[in-house]
């Protein structure tokens, strides 16, 4: 019984973890006044690493892995006071 709850725990926290990574997708890079973002299946996600996407234009079709996370320390620059819907913060971990 012992063997049986460990090994459906560690199921549990791998699927866990594994929800909140995307990895080598294809994504649009969305950028406006806002900031900029990846959009992955009909989703906008912002990019807390913006410097990464500076030398792709908006609409550019890129493959990409990036990581949820729950708040971006530099995210306290208001740049215009236009609305994006979002699913939340990323930090991009590889793009090509």
């Amino acid at each position: 019984m012992k063997n049986k709850v460990s090994i459906f725990a560690v199921l549990i926290l791998t699927i866990l973890i594994s929800c909140s990574k995307v990895n080598n997708r294809n994504m649009t890079v969305i950028k406006d006044c806002t900031g900029s973002y990846l959009r992955f299946n009909g989703n906008d996600y912002h990019i807390c690493n913006e410097a990464i996407v500076e030398n792709y234009g908006n609409g550019t079709e890129v493959k990409a892995s990036f990581k949820k996370i729950d708040d971006c320390p530099d995210s306290d620059e208001i740049v215009c006071r236009m609305l994006h819907n979002n699913e939340g913060w990323i930090n991009v971990t590889k793009i090509e």
